[in-house]
């Protein structure tokens, strides 16, 4: 339980065995979904749920529809966390992926053109993250954060997130060759962080991840210039050897001490 400080830390041997799917209670439920849609493809990466066959339906009854934030979850599952407030430090990939000159944009359209340009990339972006497994953490203003979580998203959870980001950019038009439609950068990091559900107590309870992991990426996808992808040294090391890329000192507002990441674009890929 909760104690009176508010500590969360009294739930992360859950949140572990949940977010690495060793929990008896999923391992329990995986058997019986199995057994009672032995056919489907769709399923809830969790607690395998079908989302698609003949008991699809009866899964949608029993609240087992997918989640809204990544339709590869569904709703229950997500419910069975949001309850358990609190959460573990895991390590986990980030993408950050914000638009260049949405403030000029914005100033030269109209709010509801501007919407609209907004929507279409939200929309392409949560398409991005429901191919690549990841769990949309936020989509404000002018920014998307995907989180990739190893024991959801799987052991190349890292590569997973680079592919996605190179995935965005080209979605976005980066490779066309009269330019893109909306421009964009993307900062790829992995690190350990706080993943869980916070809150207030009586108030509303949200999936998200905090740590420093989560401002480092902030801070790389505001160094990336349009088209670019800029690669921390805790992701390289694992995709070295599929694409090319510069090697960049970056001086990152809140860090002393120059960093060296990775910048990549779709034609040195």
């Amino acid at each position: 339980m909760q104690n009176s400080t508010g500590d969360i830390r009294n739930f992360n041997p859950f949140w572990h065995a949940m977010l690495s799917g060793e929990h008896p209670m999923l391992r329990r439920g995986r058997r019986m979904f199995r057994l009672l849609s032995p056919t489907a493809h769709d399923r809830c990466r969790l607690c395998y749920a079908a989302f698609d066959g003949f008991t699809a339906p009866a899964m949608r009854l029993m609240g087992r529809a997918p989640w809204r934030r990544n339709p590869h979850f569904c709703e229950k599952c997500e419910s069975v966390l949001a309850e358990h407030r609190g959460g573990t430090e895991l390590e986990i990939a980030l993408l950050y992926a914000d638009v260049r000159g949405s403030t000029q944009m914005a100033a030269q359209m109209s709010p509801a053109e501007f919407g609209a340009l907004m929507q279409r990339f939200f929309q392409i972006a949560m398409t991005v993250f429901t191919r690549s497994d990841a769990i949309a953490d936020k989509m404000v203003g002018d920014e998307v954060i995907g989180l990739y979580l190893p024991g959801l998203t799987g052991a190349d959870y890292r590569q997973r997130a680079v592919s996605a980001g190179l995935e965005l950019l080209r979605a976005t038009g980066h490779a066309d060759p009269q330019g893109p439609w909306l421009s964009i950068g993307v900062g790829i990091h992995a690190g350990k962080t706080f993943v869980g559900s916070i809150g207030v107590a009586g108030g509303n309870y949200q999936f998200t991840a905090l740590g420093d992991p989560m401002n480092f990426g902030a801070r790389l996808v505001g160094a990336a210039k349009s088209g670019e992808m800029i690669i921390s040294e805790s992701v390289w090391g694992e995709v070295s050897g599929d694409i090319a890329a510069e090697r960049r000192s970056l001086d990152l507002k809140g860090y002393a001490d120059p960093v060296q990441a990775y910048v990549t674009r779709l034609n040195s890929t």
